[in-house]
């Protein structure tokens, strides 16, 4: 028993050290690692984050932009980090649809210490305009009476973008074709040349092309409509039942950084998110803030994957 308590005595110190050295350093620089490409959305919410940390909590964060493998190459880099919270890991979907597709490096995002949920929204099922349907359930009827006939296309095989379709297809039966791309900006391009009929995307990015009438907005991929497209309905209303799927950003720490580093940065980063100019620029993004902690924020993220790891398994998906 004593050598119990002196050995949780020795953790809960070493971690309130940890603690005491980052606060005792104002100048010290930690990294928040992005598995995504410089400019994407994902990416200048993090660029966001990371500046409006760096003025709250007087020292620097930085963005270290780490592609490849869908995002796996990062994780597995802060997986391996040193557990101190000078290395941190933005996620997004890709976090746990990578990991649930089995894809290489291979790596379990429940795993990590839990930092933040920052915010979450859907994404946007969205057609060509020569694809008949006023919205979603119309497209998909239509889309069931020529099986094989239409294609779709997503970020590559596991992305959100894929697997939210695959949802759908389970869900309802259809038969349409998937086209990996190599990021959904190339899918996108193609959509609007009538390469492709079908496809999910973020809403500030699609939502410039359904205002001009290049594409149509079928439905948003969430249970309920969202405040920053209230035109655009939800699954729910539209019959498909049980259905709700949201994009998250959040902050992840290596496996093993002690709670008390790990909550400093939760509550510094929630009450960001309190803040109306942040509030605002979440919104922006058709994202809703989101100030989970701890525990909750593995639950979150162990559900997520858990989702698209049944998914892949009960249909034998090939990703490749």
């Amino acid at each position: 028993m004593k050598r119990r308590s002196l050995i949780q005595a020795a953790g809960g110190l070493a971690a309130f050290c940890a603690v005491a050295q980052l606060r005792a350093q104002p100048s010290a620089i930690s990294k928040i690692i992005v598995p995504f490409a410089p400019g994407a959305g994902s990416d200048a919410m993090a660029r966001f984050f990371g500046s409006e940390l760096s003025k709250s909590m007087g020292r620097q964060f930085v963005i270290d932009n780490r592609t490849g493998a869908g995002g796996a190459v990062g994780a597995d880099l802060v997986a391996k980090a040193p557990p101190d919270g000078q290395t941190l890991l933005f996620i997004a979907s890709p976090f746990t649809t990578v990991a649930a597709s089995g894809g290489t490096p291979k790596y379990d995002p429940t795993q990590f210490a839990p930092v933040a949920i920052m915010g979450a929204g859907p994404l946007l099922f969205a057609s060509h305009p020569t694809l008949p349907g006023n919205n979603l359930r119309e497209t998909i009827e239509h889309i069931k009476t020529n099986p094989g006939k239409y294609n779709y296309g997503s970020a590559g095989s596991g992305s959100i973008n894929h697997l939210v379709v695959e949802l759908l297809k389970q869900r309802t039966g259809t038969s349409i074709v998937h086209i990996p791309y190599r990021g959904i900006a190339f899918a996108t391009t193609d959509l609007l040349a009538g390469q492709l009929q079908f496809m999910t995307g973020s809403v500030p990015a699609l939502m410039p092309y359904i205002k001009d009438g290049k594409i149509k907005a079928l439905a948003l991929t969430s249970k309920d409509r969202a405040p920053s497209v209230p035109g655009v309905p939800g699954m729910e209303e539209l019959g498909f039942k049980d259905f709700d799927v949201n994009n998250y950003w959040g902050l992840m720490a290596p496996p093993g950084t002690p709670a008390a580093i790990t909550s400093e940065l939760n509550a510094a980063i929630n009450k960001l998110i309190a803040q109306p100019a942040v509030t605002a620029r979440l919104r922006q993004d058709a994202t809703e803030p989101t100030s989970l902690e701890g525990a909750a924020i593995t639950a979150y993220v162990a559900a997520d994957y858990q989702r698209w790891k049944h998914l892949i398994t009960s249909t034998n998906m090939k990703l490749g």
